[in-house]
């Protein structure tokens, strides 16, 4: 199925609903199809067609929906790309995806125009919200194409979104999706518009270049929601879109939920109308989620709670831990049950199969430790030419997580470490190893290996065990965090450092960062 019919087929059975309110604009499901059709036809009287690939570098917005639904419409691959990313990790992101067209904001331009010899690739720019001589404009290009609709044939296996995640290496890994894999998750986890019942409004304020935020593109159109955008997370300004939008259903990471509940305007407000916080994308810190349990339960705002694990790799969600779970109101032991179960992720999905092997890849019984895998029709394609990470990733049917865990004889999912030594800093992945680069590239700095502790905040932050250049002044904390900003998007910089005279190393030179973690990964203060 392609996944331009999600809209098609709402904008016929709610036309008048509102689809997307975002931006000061709220746009009906009727004239969001006459939006996506224009632009689909304005593409392709650039030569846009399928196969080809489709770059938006841009905060949240109401054209995200716009540029995908057209893209599918033509067959035709969207590349969200990271905001944050630095001049060199974009043009290895626009670049390895042959990206041929590219719709940017003006705050983004001239990171882009700073690398644009770099891209040749790049034949066509839009610019979303400022004027350029040279290039069209983002309003005035989308309605130069005809309000006639486009479709275009296209295999299940085709792809039509590329969405980046930091892995261990040292570059980020473009996860190619189909159209079946994001098929097969918005029609297993979604209803399909109903005129009859009343209309659902879904939140989102975490990034559309985040599988969670690329998802929702799909989940809330198939399903004839209103999607309430908001350009980036601030908790007033979220607690505010929920009231007076009326939204049922927000996705957060869980550093968000904690500002949210931190909030001085969060006490009073009117939150009625909320019936779901879905939390992921990163580990819940403990007291955190109980905190949240307190403030959102039957005596509190009375708001559901779901925690939802998932992977780029698996087009989001693998398990969920569902509001019941996260209400207290049973006897004494049925409640403390529940609360070791809030240290759980859930139990899996019911259109993925969920294992646990060993390293020889046999199925492990429950309560034993070993790799999370999955398998279904939900599984990523592969990285984007990235062969060899693609063939260690998937192997005999199953997506190898990297992840360790266990199920308990329940079949909840209990996660007790990282087979990779990713790191998850609010719901955004960080691979240590490009930021290890970058630090040795410092004068001052002969080694580096990079680890995430333990943060109530964040979740995770980052902290660089570095060992000193012979001879060499210790460079000071703002020099090096200015250093690595200037290479690499902000959130990666290191916020502790830990000045060491060597590196604990194996019998072949590598560095071990287990003992890394037990000497150095104290949670911060």
């Amino acid at each position: 199925m392609n996944t331009a019919e999600f809209l098609t087929i709402s904008a016929a059975i709610v036309p008048d609903r509102v689809a997307v309110a975002g931006s000061g604009e709220r746009v009906t499901y009727e004239e969001l199809q006459s939006r996506v059709n224009r632009l689909a036809n304005a593409m392709q009287s650039l030569g846009v067609q399928k196969g080809q690939n489709v770059g938006v570098m841009a905060v949240n917005g109401p054209e995200f929906v716009e540029i995908y639904y057209a893209a599918a419409a033509l067959g035709a691959t969207m590349v969200p790309l990271n905001f944050r990313a630095k001049a060199e990790e974009l043009v290895y992101m626009a670049d390895s995806t042959d990206v041929s067209i590219l719709f940017i904001q003006e705050r983004y331009y001239p990171i882009f125009h700073s690398v644009r010899a770099e891209l040749p690739k790049v034949k066509n720019v839009i610019t979303m919200d400022f004027e350029k001589a040279g290039m069209p404009a983002y309003r005035s290009f989308r309605d130069t194409g005809d309000d006639i609709p486009v479709y275009t044939d296209i295999e299940e296996s085709d792809a039509t979104i590329i969405i980046f995640t930091s892995g261990t290496t040292s570059l980020p890994k473009g996860v190619v999706l189909s159209y079946q894999a994001l098929t097969a998750l918005v029609v297993n986890t979604q209803s399909p518009a109903d005129p009859s019942s009343d209309q659902e409004v879904i939140l989102v304020s975490v990034p559309f270049f985040h599988i969670a935020g690329a998802t929702t593109i799909m989940s809330a159109v198939f399903s004839g929601r209103r999607l309430v955008i908001l350009p980036a997370f601030e908790p007033d300004a979220w607690l505010a879109a929920v009231q007076a939008e009326g939204a049922t259903h927000a996705f957060v990471v869980p550093t968000m939920l904690k500002r949210v509940m931190e909030a001085p305007t969060f006490k009073d407000a009117d939150l009625s109308t909320l019936r779901l916080i879905t939390y992921g994308a990163a580990p819940m810190p403990y007291e955190v989620v109980r905190q949240a349990v307190d403030l959102f339960g039957p005596k509190g705002k009375n708001v559901g709670l779901m925690n939802s694990y998932g992977q780029t790799e698996a087009t989001g969600s693998m398990t969920y831990l569902d509001p019941d779970d996260h209400r207290l109101d049973g006897t004494p032991e049925q409640n403390d049950k529940k609360l070791e179960r809030l240290r759980s992720v859930g139990r899996p999905m019911g259109d993925i199969d969920v294992a646990i092997l060993a390293p020889d890849d046999r199925r492990l019984p429950a309560n034993e430790p070993g790799e999370i895998c999955i398998r279904g029709d939900r599984v990523m394609r592969g990285y984007n030419k990235r062969e060899d990470d693609t063939a260690g990733a998937l192997r005999d049917g199953w997506l190898h997580t990297g992840d360790v865990g266990k199920l308990d004889d329940d079949g909840y999912l209990y996660i007790t470490g990282r087979i990779k030594d990713m790191i998850i800093r609010g719901g955004e992945n960080i691979g240590p190893a490009e930021i290890e680069q970058v630090l040795e590239d410092h004068p001052g700095i002969a080694e580096a290996a990079v680890i995430g502790v333990p943060d109530v905040e964040w979740g995770e932050i980052v902290k660089a065990i570095v060992v000193p250049a012979n001879g060499g002044m210790v460079p000071s904390t703002e020099d090096l965090t200015d250093y690595v900003k200037s290479r690499l998007a902000s959130y990666k910089a290191p916020a502790m450092y830990q000045w060491v005279s060597d590196l604990p190393r194996n019998h072949l030179g590598k560095v071990l960062k287990t003992d890394l973690r037990e000497m150095y990964g104290q949670p911060s203060s």
